[in-house]
């Protein structure tokens, strides 16, 4: 069994951009259609490891879905981003959804 490093709610980092995003879906592995050389070249450790559907802002503030995989992304202290509000907003949603009950038939 794959663990993953994030969990759904969770703020994380683009490692190399800086990007603040959201993690909104977990896949243990690489599971896009099947990809182009060009789409990921990697090897195959990584396509095996977790890969995130994270939704980040981009320039112009507008959400953008984004497809990382595990070593892509850090984790994010929890704590309030003055400049990117919204990403603290859809967080705090996810994890509101996330805890509350469910009611039955």
């Amino acid at each position: 069994m794959i663990a993953s490093k994030f969990g759904i709610g969770q703020q994380v980092r683009h490692s190399l951009l800086g990007y603040l995003g959201v993690v909104v879906d977990i896949d243990p592995e690489y599971s896009l259609d099947e990809p182009t050389a060009d789409d990921l070249a990697v090897n195959a450790e990584l396509r095996a490891s977790p890969w995130y559907h994270v939704v980040m802002e981009d320039d112009d503030g507008q959400a953008v879905h984004t497809y990382l995989a595990e070593a892509q992304l850090s984790g994010e202290i929890p704590q309030e981003h003055p400049e990117q509000p919204s990403m603290d907003e859809l967080a705090a949603s996810i994890r509101q959804q996330l805890q509350a009950p469910r009611l039955r038939n």
